[in-house]
This record gives structure tokens, C-alpha cells and sequence, in this order.
């Protein structure tokens, strides 16, 4: 059994391993997917549908968040909300698209915010790093963080393994997909103070990478 001191350094390894890639291949990243929802009409109307839903005017936040493609997304829809990566390369990206987007440098698993300061926290294709066990202490921070009632909407590649890289766009990386078991994600989630609105796994897009898309809507309870 691993200990918890344990999993937390390999969970902070594995964050800055991650996000030095990141930092390498920022600006390629943003030209690559800023536009990325413009294609995606699935992950448009769930985000409209979250929106609706945030509870008492809270700020949302979308973690993992790179460029911050979503919570433009979300703040031209006139969701307060403001984004988080632990990327300085990817905030400094960010601010290449929209100068005064609200950016904080900021660990999944450590959000820099009060208790239940949050109405809704975001997370898309940023839960796709490290062993499963390192995302127990990232639900337990989410729901620290958010009011009761607040929703998290997650989206990772699902299925069994790994996909490894160690070069993308032409540039060195070192990143470690793994594709998340379902089952699993909304069992960890319910283990640390969620109950699931809804959980959707969608065929990848044509010009995707050809992975199954699993989508969790999630509630934090008091």
C-alpha cells in the first residue's frame, strides 16, 4: 500500500513533469485549440447547460485549463469565471487571447480559493495524468472548495493503459495520457462528497485523437 506522503510527492512529480511539457509547446498548444470548441457542438451545449446552473452567483473555475479556451467560452455566455494551470506557459498564452482574463498559477489537487468560494469547477482533459489513486486528494480539494451544490464538470479519455509522448508538434514532451475507467472516476467522486448528475461517454470527433470521450457531471453535497 502506498502511503499518503507517498502519493502526494508522486502526484506534485508527476504535476510538474506535466506541466514543463506544457511549457515547451504553449504557443503551439493555443494555435492548435483555440478554436477547438467551435468544432465540438456535444461539449457546447453541456457547458451552456452547466452554466445555467451555477449556484448563487459564484465564480466557476476551470482547472488544467492551458490556453483557457473554456472559461472564454464560458465568460462570453456571462458565466463569472476564471481559470487556473499550473503552466506559467500556458497562462502566458492565455493572455496572448484575451489580456484581461482572470489567471491564477494553481495545482489541481491545492486550489488557491476559500472554502466553498466556488459555484462550479471545470475540468477538461486535465484529469489524464498519474495513477487514479492521485485523484482522491484532487476531489477532496474540489469539494473543500466549492459551495454545496456546486457542480464539477470533468472530461477525460476513457478506456484501458496509457498513451505516451515524447514529442509533439515537432518538440520534446514527456507526458503520460491514461485513459480513466468510468466506474472508477464517479466512484472516487461519490467517496469524497459528490453525487452524480450525470455521466456520458461520446465517440471521438473526426479530427480528434481516436479516443472514447467520458463526461461527468458531479454535486457537491453539504
Amino acid at each position: 500500500m502506498h502511503s499518503l506522503a507517498g502519493m502526494r510527492d508522486g502526484w506534485r512529480e508527476e504535476t510538474a513533469r506535466v506541466a514543463a511539457s506544457f511549457d515547451r509547446i504553449a504557443d503551439l498548444y493555443r494555435a492548435k485549440f483555440t478554436d477547438e470548441l467551435d468544432r465540438k457542438p456535444f461539449d457546447r451545449d453541456l457547458l451552456d447547460r452547466i452554466a445555467g446552473r451555477l449556484r448563487y452567483g459564484l465564480p466557476a473555475l476551470e482547472v488544467g485549463a492551458g490556453p483557457a479556451c473554456v472559461a472564454g467560452y464560458l465568460a462570453a455566455g456571462g458565466t463569472s469565471v476564471f481559470a487556473s494551470d499550473a503552466s506559467l506557459g500556458q497562462l502566458r498564452e492565455a493572455r496572448v487571447i484575451d489580456a484581461d482574463r482572470p489567471l491564477v498559477a494553481a495545482d489541481l489537487a491545492r486550489l488557491p480559493v476559500r472554502p466553498r468560494s466556488l459555484g462550479g469547477i471545470v475540468a477538461f482533459y486535465c484529469l489524464i495524468y498519474g495513477p487514479p489513486d492521485h485523484l482522491d486528494d484532487v476531489f477532496a480539494d474540489w469539494h473543500r472548495a466549492l459551495v454545496p451544490g456546486g457542480l464539477v464538470l470533468i472530461a477525460v479519455h476513457t478506456g484501458d493503459g496509457t498513451i505516451r509522448s515524447s514529442e509533439w508538434e515537432g518538440r520534446t514532451v514527456d507526458i503520460t495520457v491514461v485513459l480513466r475507467d468510468p466506474d472508477d472516476l464517479v466512484t472516487r467522486l461519490e467517496r469524497t462528497g459528490f453525487s452524480i448528475g450525470q455521466r456520458v461517454v461520446r465517440t471521438p470527433y473526426e479530427d480528434e485523437f481516436p479516443t472514447e470521450r467520458c463526461y461527468v457531471v458531479a454535486e457537491a453535497k453539504p
